[in-house]
């Protein structure tokens, strides 16, 4: 009986040890984690909305977007989050909408995503994501779901989800943030 009792105190040291380590390496490392995350936000911004010089957050709906700002001060193009589920999990897709609503350009970088690799992870090519740009609407789709957009060989469910969540992040914006711009404009032409 006095042994159990050892090796349980013994157990219960080494685990409120590993614990204790656990937390140090995860307080050390969460605030160089966190600015990695905010630097690659920014560069994706960035590359989604390439003539912003700087870029206004705002929320809309509890639904956070980046409006992009050129270097005469007027709003180019908005940038928005999405995170479809794919194949293997959530796919961390950055997207740019031109002020003309069409995609300027979309962000998926290998770290966003954990799909299949050799397959899925194809959804980070340039070839795959420059099919967005220039589109909108039912254009947002896969071609086999009525859109512009070819899917990748042996990798649907990947560039299904991708295409899905753009096209669910545009018309979010179209609903939320045009529609809500048009109401505004129609109200102020009833006061005048």
């Amino acid at each position: 009986m006095q042994e159990i009792l050892k090796m349980g105190i013994v157990l219960t040291v080494v685990c409120v040890i590993s614990a204790g380590a656990l937390s140090s390496v995860y307080n050390v490392t969460k605030n160089k984690i966190d600015e990695n995350v905010r630097v690659s936000d920014i560069k994706k911004r960035q590359e989604v909305l390439p003539s912003a010089v700087n870029f206004v957050e705002k929320e809309i709906k509890n639904k956070k977007l980046w409006s992009g700002i050129d270097k005469d001060g007027k709003e180019i193009g908005v940038v928005i989050k999405v995170s479809p589920r794919g194949y293997a999990g959530p796919i961390n897709t950055t997207i740019g909408i031109n002020k003309d609503d069409t995609i300027s350009s979309v962000a998926i970088t290998k770290l966003d995503q954990t799909e299949t690799p050799g397959l899925g992870v194809k959804i980070t090519h340039d070839s795959f994501k420059n099919q967005f740009k220039g589109e909108k609407g039912e254009e947002l789709k896969l071609k086999k779901d009525g859109g512009a957009i070819d899917a990748i060989t042996a990798a649907t469910i990947s560039s299904r989800a991708v295409a899905n969540g753009v096209k669910e992040g545009w018309d979010w914006y179209m609903k939320e943030v045009r529609g809500q711009e048009s109401r505004v404009r129609s109200q102020g032409e009833k006061h005048e």
